[in-house]
């Protein structure tokens, strides 16, 4: 199985929920430190969009990724599910998780500022208080993906 964590830009709620997925993040306490220090955490530039990201397997042996995809989930799972199902993988082997709909004024503020004013340090905590403000929602989020039942069946070799 393979679980693609998508939002905008793939750096900030994608990172976040695969860390959450994997348990390299608390997940019963937000704490900012532990979200700038994941590795591709607002690290997924303008020219990455698109490209997966590998973050590492979980105890079910599904590969968890994450993917900067703008505004194109929905097309973006379909294509996958479809490129899956013409390898022989079945359109069960691959999960796209659409973040976008967790984005918040704080969020979508702090990244303006970030991306295109260059106002970093700004930019950040307006960030850093959006992901705190969603944050029960995306552990919910990925409790839910957890809990699907196509992935807790999953029983494919990860090297198929």
């Amino acid at each position: 199985m393979k679980v693609i964590y998508s939002c905008y830009w793939g750096s900030y709620l994608a990172v976040v929920a695969a860390s959450l997925h994997l348990e390299l993040i608390d997940v019963n306490k937000y704490n900012k430190n532990d979200i700038l220090s994941l590795r591709l955490f607002n690290k997924i530039s303008d020219m990455e969009l698109g490209e997966l990201f590998f973050i590492g397997i979980d105890d079910k042996k599904s590969e968890i990724y994450v993917m900067g995809s703008k505004n194109s989930g929905k097309i973006l799972e379909k294509a996958l599910k479809g490129v899956a199902e013409i390898y022989g993988f079945g359109k069960d082997s691959v999960m796209l998780i659409d973040l976008n709909p967790y984005y918040n004024i704080l969020l979508l503020l702090g990244i303006l500022l970030i991306k295109r004013l260059g106002l970093i340090k700004t930019g950040m905590k307006l960030v850093l208080k959006g992901i705190a403000k969603n944050y029960d929602k995306i552990i919910k989020k990925v409790q839910c993906v957890k809990a699907e039942p196509i992935y807790e069946g999953n029983k494919q070799e990860v090297n198929r």
